[in-house]
């Protein structure tokens, strides 16, 4: 059986006949949804990196001491800070006191995923992102411009992840970018999400489909290789992602009936059920904590 098959896709299905699933909603902005970051390390440690598709540009900036966020440790933080912002309506994010907590915050388990997995962390907070219309309309300028985090009070120690804090870690995101991941956040269904928790390009297909497919009311279809291009696997021939997709598609298919295939070349979807079928929780109004923390450990 194909390891994207694994059993714990089988056993949420058992559990699904059963009903015996934990309720269990994530959320994750569009722009996240559109873009997939970098599968891995990018060569040299470049300032920038840059991903286009056929209607917007993403820049992400590092700062001068981290790098770009890449990997499936980088999309699962990202997907856990998103779903804080839109259940807590906050840009606080509480981290926990041990690294442990945080560690199964995110649906790890402890050991050698520590270091790799809050290195992640300080390259997605520590970075700016920017995105921008691709062929903006003549004589209108507009985009997206902000630093993820406008400070952050971290203290983990991976070799010691039992040992706690003297006060929780936080993360306090900049204004407007939590703002707007608040307005612009999509429904995802953890169980899944965590399925796919060790491979990047099933992560970004499964956002990608929920995404496109939240509030659909028609079909659509266009060539797969724009597909191909929006989850960054530039690198590799097409025939290799499409069976790769296809594989992803079939175990997606197995637990969330998304009316969706691959066919002469193009990548077709119809409406289908939402990715999550649990009732959202209503949106509150976002409470944003202005001040930064308070850094007492030199």
């Amino acid at each position: 059986m194909d390891k994207l098959k694994s059993p714990k896709i089988l056993d949420l299905i058992v559990q699904k006949k059963f009903e015996e699933i934990k309720k269990d909603i994530g959320f994750s902005s569009n722009i996240f949804m559109v873009f997939g970051l970098p599968a891995r390390k990018l060569k040299d440690n470049p300032t920038y990196w840059t991903k286009k598709t056929s209607l917007c540009e993403l820049t992400i900036t590092r700062d001068k001491k981290y790098e770009i966020p890449y990997g499936c440790y980088a999309r699962m933080n990202q997907i856990f800070i998103d779903t804080e912002i839109r259940t807590k309506n906050t840009n606080v994010i509480d981290i926990g006191r041990t690294f442990n907590e945080y560690v199964k915050k995110i649906g790890y388990k402890e050991g050698y995923v520590n270091k790799a997995l809050l290195r992640q962390l300080i390259n997605y907070v520590t970075s700016v992102i920017k995105v921008e219309p691709k062929n903006p309309t003549p004589g209108r300028i507009i985009g997206i411009h902000s630093v993820i985090a406008r400070a952050w009070d971290i203290f983990f120690d991976v070799q010691n992840p039992e040992q706690l804090t003297f006060a929780k870690g936080q993360i306090i995101l900049d204004e407007e970018y939590a703002r707007y991941i608040h307005k612009h956040a999509v429904p995802l269904d953890m169980n899944v999400v965590r399925c796919f928790k060790r491979n990047p390009l099933a992560l970004d297909f499964y956002r990608f489909i929920a995404y496109r497919n939240n509030g659909l009311n028609k079909t659509i279809a266009f060539p797969d290789h724009h597909l191909f291009e929006q989850l960054g696997t530039e690198q590799q021939a097409n025939f290799v992602i499409r069976d790769r997709l296809k594989k992803i598609l079939k175990a997606i298919q197995l637990y969330w009936p998304v009316q969706a295939k691959f066919e002469d070349g193009y990548f077709e979807l119809q409406p289908s059920p939402a990715a999550v079928q649990y009732k959202i929780p209503s949106k509150r109004p976002i409470v944003i904590e202005k001040k930064s923390t308070e850094f007492t450990r030199g």
